[in-house]
């Protein structure tokens, strides 16, 4: 029988190990697999077909091939893709689906097709505006093309299945994933920062399926321990992405717990509620519709302020810590707007500027403690 540490060794190693869990599941599934780039992708279109949908969020790596394709100020993940597709990396893949969130994305698409052609593009076009009802009938077309592009690159070992069936996998998945989320601040100790990203990371990986499966078992063995009295801070944590495992390391060692988020990467991916009613393809729209606090989506009134607020005080956090993508203009942009809406609110706010290639945490470590000595003590 399985512990719980082995269950969360076991879901940190896949989520730590990419290339090496995709591997897996593809011979455990028999699937091919489908890359997805970020931010938003509808993955339940890929699962419908029959593929078996992974993220590529890029990863640590030196840019030698990737220079040739893309400038060297653009974002980590980027630069980081394309040096893995140059490298070989993702010639398993069967397509690549790459969305059109950013300026850097909607070059990167064309980008893409030229210095990785064994992987075939398929662009996948959001709506800019989402606050208009074109944009629900905009991306009902867009699956339907999505669903076309798809068919062209299936082999015979794809095994197609409907659209609400894929749904609803990912709707379990969604459920477990918020139980997950909302268990976590009472076990803080056990899921560390590092061990809380790599589970959330994972999932990337994995067949939701089985991974749901696996998640759920681990909620139900973590249940069964008593909850833990956790002396340290509690942070929330904003922005893309936080693939870093030096500085979540040196949260653990601060004494810093991670007691929920807003990252593109991680929470966001599924804390967005499903609509009521209506078919399979139009809740999908909707729940793109739906996402707040995505700073590459556009908003009117960027509400990521209030919503970090709301969280903190539903998870007792003491503070926020705000990963700024470094050369990530809508991060850039919205970061003022969050900072003065925490202020507001008497909320501490820590930024710090990152990519996937932190060599160094030691001056980090001294902006942190002075944080913690500063607002927190």
């Amino acid at each position: 029988m399985k512990t719980l540490e082995m269950m969360i060794q076991t879901l940190c190693q896949a989520g730590r190990c990419p290339e090496e869990t995709i591997r897996s599941s593809v011979k455990e599934t028999g699937k091919p697999a489908v890359g997805c780039f970020p931010l938003f992708i509808p993955e339940e279109l890929v699962y419908a077909a029959g593929f078996l949908p992974v993220g590529l969020w890029g990863g640590i790596s030196s840019f030698q091939k990737s220079n040739q394709y893309i400038q060297s100020f653009a974002c980590s993940i980027m630069r980081a893709n394309l040096e893995l597709g140059l490298s070989g990396k993702y010639d398993m893949l069967k397509a690549a689906l790459i969305p059109s969130q950013c300026d850097t994305l909607k070059c990167v698409c064309e980008n893409f097709k030229v210095a990785v052609p064994k992987v075939p593009v398929i662009g996948v076009t959001i709506p800019n505006n989402r606050t208009i009802q074109a944009a629900h009938g905009q991306l009902l077309d867009e699956f339907d093309y999505l669903s076309q592009a798809l068919e062209q690159v299936q082999t015979a070992d794809c095994r197609p299945m409907p659209l609400e069936e894929a749904f609803a996998v990912y709707e379990e998945y969604r459920a477990v994933m918020m139980e997950f989320i909302n268990t976590v601040p009472d076990y803080l100790t056990t899921i560390s920062p590092k061990v809380r990203h790599l589970i959330l990371k994972a999932a990337w990986f994995m067949d939701k399926k089985y991974y749901t499966a696996q998640m759920r078992e681990l909620l139900d063995a973590l249940k069964a321990r008593p909850k833990e009295d956790f002396t340290g801070k509690k942070f929330l944590v904003t922005g893309i992405m936080l693939d870093a495992e030096p500085v979540l390391e040196l949260l653990e060692e601060l004494g810093v717990a991670v007691v929920d988020d807003l990252l593109c990467h991680e929470s966001m991916q599924f804390r967005t509620p499903t609509r009521a009613g209506g078919t399979v393809e139009s809740k999908l729209a909707y729940r793109f519709l739906d996402l707040k606090g995505a700073s590459p989506l556009y908003e009117p009134r960027k509400p990521r302020g209030e919503l970090l607020a709301q969280l903190a005080r539903e998870r007792g956090a003491d503070g926020v810590l705000f990963c700024l993508m470094k050369f990530c203009d809508p991060e850039a942009f919205d970061h003022p707007l969050v900072k003065k809406d925490l202020a507001a609110q008497g909320i501490p706010l820590l930024s710090i500027e990152h990519d996937q290639l932190v060599e160094s945490t030691e001056q980090l470590r001294t902006r942190i403690q002075g944080f913690l000595e500063i607002n927190l003590s």
